[in-house]
C-alpha cells in the first residue's frame, strides 16, 4: 500500500479493513525482517498459560497465525472501536 510491503485484514462481520505493514521483529535490542515480515500480537492471551498470548505473522509467501510466549518483541497495532 502506497510503496509500503504489508497485510491488509478485514473484518468479515462488518468490512471494516487495517493495513499492518512489514515492521519485522525485536529481538533484545536488534530489528530483525523490517520490511519484509510483519509479526503482530492479538490481544487474545493463550488459555493454558497465562505468559502466551496469540500472534499473527506474514511474509510474501504465508501467512498464519501463532501462540508465542508475550516477551517477545512483535509489533502492536491499536484500533480504536
Amino acid at each position: 500500500q502506497n510503496g509500503v510491503y504489508g497485510y491488509k485484514v478485514t473484518s468479515k462481520s462488518n468490512g471494516n479493513s487495517i493495513f499492518l505493514p512489514a515492521a519485522g521483529y525485536r529481538s533484545g535490542s536488534s530489528l530483525y525482517d523490517a520490511g519484509s515480515i510483519g509479526d503482530y500480537w492479538s490481544g487474545s492471551l493463550g488459555t493454558d498459560y497465562p505468559g502466551d498470548a496469540y500472534g499473527l505473522d506474514f511474509n510474501s509467501s504465508y501467512v498464519g497465525w501463532y501462540l508465542d510466549r508475550r516477551y517477545y518483541g512483535r509489533s502492536v497495532r491499536p484500533v480504536c472501536q
